[in-house]
Protein backbone atom coordinates (compact mmCIF):
# COMPACT_ATOMS: atom_id res chain seq x y z
CA UNK A 1 0.00 0.00 0.00
CA UNK A 2 1.07 3.11 -0.98
CA UNK A 3 0.19 5.95 1.37
CA UNK A 4 -0.53 9.55 -0.21
CA UNK A 5 -1.92 11.15 2.77
CA UNK A 6 -1.28 11.71 6.49
CA UNK A 7 -3.12 12.27 9.44
CA UNK A 8 -1.83 13.32 12.78
CA UNK A 9 -3.62 13.07 16.05
CA UNK A 10 -2.45 16.09 18.09
CA UNK A 11 -3.07 15.16 21.77
CA UNK A 12 -1.31 12.46 23.07
CA UNK A 13 0.39 11.67 19.49
CA UNK A 14 2.06 15.47 18.49
CA UNK A 15 2.33 16.71 22.06
CA UNK A 16 2.33 14.49 24.77
CA UNK A 17 0.23 15.86 27.35
CA UNK A 18 -1.84 13.04 29.17
CA UNK A 19 0.10 14.62 31.94
CA UNK A 20 -2.13 17.69 31.85
CA UNK A 21 -5.36 16.83 30.37
CA UNK A 22 -5.61 13.98 33.33
CA UNK A 23 -4.77 16.85 35.67
CA UNK A 24 -7.17 19.07 34.53
CA UNK A 25 -9.90 16.12 34.15
CA UNK A 26 -9.15 15.44 37.25
CA UNK A 27 -9.72 18.69 38.50
CA UNK A 28 -13.45 18.97 37.14
CA UNK A 29 -14.39 15.70 37.53
CA UNK A 30 -14.28 16.19 41.49
CA UNK A 31 -16.52 19.68 40.93
CA UNK A 32 -19.04 17.21 38.79
CA UNK A 33 -19.05 13.94 40.34
CA UNK A 34 -16.97 14.56 43.38
CA UNK A 35 -14.96 11.55 42.78
CA UNK A 36 -11.25 10.93 41.29
CA UNK A 37 -10.81 10.13 37.65
CA UNK A 38 -8.42 6.96 37.38
CA UNK A 39 -5.54 7.27 34.64
CA UNK A 40 -7.11 3.95 33.09
CA UNK A 41 -10.95 5.64 32.95
CA UNK A 42 -9.14 8.99 31.28
CA UNK A 43 -7.03 6.63 28.39
CA UNK A 44 -9.82 4.39 27.75
CA UNK A 45 -13.19 6.78 28.12
CA UNK A 46 -12.03 10.57 27.64
CA UNK A 47 -8.45 10.15 25.17
CA UNK A 48 -10.11 10.89 21.32
CA UNK A 49 -13.68 11.57 22.58
CA UNK A 50 -15.08 15.33 22.35
CA UNK A 51 -15.05 17.01 25.57
CA UNK A 52 -19.31 17.56 25.56
CA UNK A 53 -19.43 13.73 25.36
CA UNK A 54 -16.79 12.95 28.12
CA UNK A 55 -18.60 15.77 30.45
CA UNK A 56 -21.71 14.05 29.49
CA UNK A 57 -20.56 10.56 30.67
CA UNK A 58 -19.58 11.98 33.92
CA UNK A 59 -23.00 13.69 34.51
CA UNK A 60 -25.84 12.30 31.99
CA UNK A 61 -28.50 15.00 33.09
CA UNK A 62 -26.33 17.72 31.91
CA UNK A 63 -27.75 19.91 29.72
CA UNK A 64 -25.67 20.44 26.37
CA UNK A 65 -24.89 24.30 27.34
CA UNK A 66 -23.80 23.00 30.81
CA UNK A 67 -21.90 20.42 29.36
CA UNK A 68 -20.27 23.06 27.19
CA UNK A 69 -19.30 25.07 29.52
CA UNK A 70 -17.54 22.51 31.74
CA UNK A 71 -15.71 21.35 28.26
CA UNK A 72 -14.42 24.99 27.83
CA UNK A 73 -13.36 24.88 31.53
CA UNK A 74 -11.39 22.04 31.38
CA UNK A 75 -9.54 23.19 28.78
CA UNK A 76 -8.57 26.36 29.80
CA UNK A 77 -7.32 24.61 33.11
CA UNK A 78 -5.08 22.30 30.67
CA UNK A 79 -4.05 25.34 28.34
CA UNK A 80 -2.41 27.10 32.26
CA UNK A 81 -1.15 23.81 32.92
CA UNK A 82 0.73 23.67 29.73
CA UNK A 83 2.23 27.20 29.70
CA UNK A 84 3.21 26.91 33.42
CA UNK A 85 5.17 23.75 32.68
CA UNK A 86 8.41 23.98 33.84
CA UNK A 87 10.88 24.69 30.91
CA UNK A 88 8.46 25.12 28.49
CA UNK A 89 7.01 21.82 26.22
CA UNK A 90 7.68 20.79 22.88
CA UNK A 91 6.40 18.81 20.40
CA UNK A 92 7.05 14.87 20.34
CA UNK A 93 10.74 14.09 19.02
CA UNK A 94 10.73 13.72 15.30
CA UNK A 95 7.42 15.53 14.65
CA UNK A 96 9.34 18.69 13.05
CA UNK A 97 11.59 16.85 11.07
CA UNK A 98 8.86 14.21 10.08
CA UNK A 99 6.85 17.53 8.97
CA UNK A 100 9.81 18.64 6.91
CA UNK A 101 10.18 15.50 5.00
CA UNK A 102 6.23 15.36 3.93
CA UNK A 103 6.35 18.90 2.75
CA UNK A 104 9.75 18.34 0.76
CA UNK A 105 8.27 14.97 -0.52
CA UNK A 106 5.01 16.95 -1.55
CA UNK A 107 2.91 14.46 0.68
CA UNK A 108 -0.39 15.92 1.92
CA UNK A 109 -0.83 15.92 6.01
CA UNK A 110 -3.31 17.42 8.36
CA UNK A 111 -4.17 17.37 12.29
CA UNK A 112 -7.80 15.64 13.15
CA UNK A 113 -7.91 17.02 16.14
CA UNK A 114 -10.93 16.24 19.51
CA UNK A 115 -9.77 20.12 20.70
CA UNK A 116 -11.88 22.99 20.94
CA UNK A 117 -10.66 25.66 18.26
CA UNK A 118 -9.57 28.06 21.58
CA UNK A 119 -6.87 25.25 22.11
CA UNK A 120 -6.24 24.63 18.12
CA UNK A 121 -5.56 28.67 18.37
CA UNK A 122 -2.97 28.02 21.70
CA UNK A 123 -1.23 24.63 20.02
CA UNK A 124 -0.86 26.96 16.27
CA UNK A 125 0.96 30.02 18.38
CA UNK A 126 2.70 27.98 20.77
CA UNK A 127 4.42 25.37 18.37
CA UNK A 128 4.25 27.34 15.56
CA UNK A 129 2.48 24.67 13.67
CA UNK A 130 2.42 27.68 10.99
CA UNK A 131 5.56 26.90 9.79
CA UNK A 132 4.59 23.38 8.58
CA UNK A 133 0.67 23.23 7.60
CA UNK A 134 -2.02 25.84 7.11
CA UNK A 135 -3.99 26.05 9.98
CA UNK A 136 -7.20 26.26 8.12
CA UNK A 137 -7.02 22.71 6.97
CA UNK A 138 -6.41 21.37 10.82
CA UNK A 139 -9.90 19.33 11.48
CA UNK A 140 -11.13 20.37 15.32
CA UNK A 141 -14.06 19.72 17.28
CA UNK A 142 -16.56 22.39 16.51
CA UNK A 143 -19.58 20.79 17.58
CA UNK A 144 -20.28 19.25 14.05
CA UNK A 145 -18.66 15.92 14.56
CA UNK A 146 -20.19 13.21 16.12
CA UNK A 147 -17.04 10.95 16.52
CA UNK A 148 -13.23 10.95 15.11
CA UNK A 149 -14.57 8.55 12.52
CA UNK A 150 -16.48 11.95 11.00
CA UNK A 151 -13.46 14.43 11.75
CA UNK A 152 -10.75 11.54 9.65
CA UNK A 153 -13.50 11.60 6.44
CA UNK A 154 -13.16 15.34 6.51
CA UNK A 155 -9.47 15.23 7.51
CA UNK A 156 -8.71 12.75 4.06
CA UNK A 157 -11.10 15.42 1.93
CA UNK A 158 -8.75 18.30 3.15
CA UNK A 159 -5.49 16.97 2.11
CA UNK A 160 -7.30 15.19 -0.92
CA UNK A 161 -5.83 11.78 -0.39
CA UNK A 162 -7.46 7.99 -0.54
CA UNK A 163 -4.58 6.09 0.96
CA UNK A 164 -3.75 7.44 4.53
CA UNK A 165 -1.61 6.56 7.17
CA UNK A 166 -2.83 7.74 10.60
CA UNK A 167 -0.98 8.59 13.83
CA UNK A 168 -2.96 8.47 17.28
CA UNK A 169 -2.54 7.08 20.65
CA UNK A 170 -6.59 6.70 21.28
CA UNK A 171 -8.61 3.71 21.15
CA UNK A 172 -11.49 5.76 19.91
CA UNK A 173 -9.07 7.39 17.23
CA UNK A 174 -7.54 3.87 16.13
CA UNK A 175 -11.69 2.62 15.71
CA UNK A 176 -12.30 4.95 13.45
CA UNK A 177 -9.43 4.69 11.75
CA UNK A 178 -9.89 0.82 11.50
CA UNK A 179 -13.71 1.14 10.20
CA UNK A 180 -12.66 3.52 7.44
CA UNK A 181 -10.06 1.27 6.30
CA UNK A 182 -6.86 3.20 7.24
CA UNK A 183 -3.63 2.05 8.83
CA UNK A 184 -2.26 3.32 12.00
CA UNK A 185 0.98 3.72 13.68
CA UNK A 186 -0.02 3.74 17.47
CA UNK A 187 1.84 5.92 20.03
CA UNK A 188 3.17 3.77 23.26
CA UNK A 189 1.13 3.88 26.12
CA UNK A 190 1.71 1.48 29.49
CA UNK A 191 -2.17 1.04 29.59
CA UNK A 192 -2.89 0.76 26.25
CA UNK A 193 0.00 -1.63 24.90
CA UNK A 194 -2.41 -4.73 25.38
CA UNK A 195 -5.13 -3.22 23.38
CA UNK A 196 -3.37 -2.34 20.42
CA UNK A 197 -2.86 -6.07 19.96
CA UNK A 198 -6.61 -6.56 19.16
CA UNK A 199 -6.66 -3.87 16.14
CA UNK A 200 -4.97 -5.62 13.05
CA UNK A 201 -4.65 -2.04 11.56
CA UNK A 202 -2.14 -0.90 13.67
CA UNK A 203 0.64 -1.41 11.99
CA UNK A 204 3.53 -0.57 14.46
CA UNK A 205 3.71 0.82 18.00
CA UNK A 206 6.31 3.63 18.35
CA UNK A 207 7.74 5.97 21.17
CA UNK A 208 7.70 9.24 18.75
CA UNK A 209 8.42 10.04 15.20
CA UNK A 210 12.37 9.55 14.70
CA UNK A 211 12.15 6.63 13.08
CA UNK A 212 8.73 6.71 11.17
CA UNK A 213 10.09 7.55 7.90
CA UNK A 214 10.71 4.67 6.21
CA UNK A 215 6.88 3.33 6.26
CA UNK A 216 6.40 6.44 4.30
CA UNK A 217 8.99 5.40 1.79
CA UNK A 218 9.01 1.86 1.27
CA UNK A 219 5.51 1.19 1.63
Amino acid sequence: MKYNGVIFDFNGTLFKDTEYHILAWKDLCKEICGKDLSREEMETEMCGVPNVEAVLRMDPSLSKEEAEAYSQKKEALYRDFVRNAPGGEHLTPGAEELFAWLNEKGIPFTIASASIIENIDFFVEYFHLDRWLDPAMIVYDDGTYSDKTAMFIEAKKRIGADRILVFEDSIAGITCAEQLGMNVIAMKTEVLKDVYRKHPCVIDTVDDFTGVIPYLENN
